[in-house]
């Protein structure tokens, strides 16, 4: 009966290999790079998050000086025609002056005011084009990940295919009550239903056997099937196997 589990030693090892490909989708070299790239622009996205509540105020109040300084300015450069075509003097020119120097006065605590904000400003500014330049081409890099990916879950596609045909073609070689049997472990251990014994040890769940029964079994006959005592799985012995 030698080679009686050949087929079923095949099935168990392309279980192996299938479910080993299932859990790579996970972990694709594309897929970490794009979960990489994911956490990085979530950083710099926090970052700015944390930097405009602090900008925004300031620009607001730079953009109303802004307007109230060019308010004023035209107020002033009004006055300042009037003044330059006026003639003669009186009450009236002399309250042109008196204005066009208040307003002077008043544009020169604005700029002021303005060129305080524009400081403030300026590191918050810098802060932020720098996390847009950063941020920048991650879009374009993402793209590019993406594509990968698509590849690489196509080469994987392509794989598990392979597999899942020679599996095919292997389980129509084990007897059917056999391979039921199999198949209703494997449901059960979310793994290959069979693992070879070797060195005293199930190849599927690692652990050792117990001294009694690696006896009993190198005295069972390599038609009847075995199972772990650990996992339950069906236990493949070398006297069942071509080779």
């Amino acid at each position: 009966m030698t080679g009686l589990l050949d087929a079923l030693n095949a099935v168990a090892d392309l279980d192996v290999e299938l479910v080993a490909l299932e859990r790579s989708k996970g972990s694709l070299p594309a897929r970490r790079a794009l979960g990489e790239l994911s956490e990085r622009f979530a950083e710099l996205e926090r970052a700015r998050t944390l930097l405009e509540p602090e900008r925004a105020p300031l620009a607001a109040s730079l953009e109303a000086l802004e307007a109230q300084v060019a308010q004023l300015a035209g107020r002033k450069a009004q006055v300042e025609v009037r003044l330059g075509s006026a003639t003669g003097g009186g009450r009236e020119l002399a309250q042109m002056h008196e204005e066009a120097r208040h307003l002077t006065e008043r544009l020169e605590g604005l700029e002021d005011q303005e060129l305080e904000l524009m400081e403030a400003l300026e590191p918050l500014e810098q802060r932020l084009e720098a996390l847009r330049v950063e941020a920048a081409p991650m879009l374009g890099e993402r793209d590019r990940l993406l594509a990968e990916l698509r590849g690489e879950e196509v080469e994987l596609e392509e794989a598990l295919e392979q597999r899942r045909t020679a599996r095919r073609e292997a389980a129509a070689g084990v007897e059917p009550s056999l391979l039921d049997r199999y198949e209703k472990i494997a449901a059960r251990g979310g793994g290959p239903g069979a693992a070879r014994l070797e060195h005293q040890t199930c190849t599927g769940c690692h652990l050792a056997l117990s001294a009694a029964e690696n006896d009993r079994l190198r005295h069972l006959p390599p038609e009847e099937i075995s199972t772990c005592e650990q996992c339950d799985r069906i236990l493949i012995r070398a006297d069942q196997l071509s080779s």
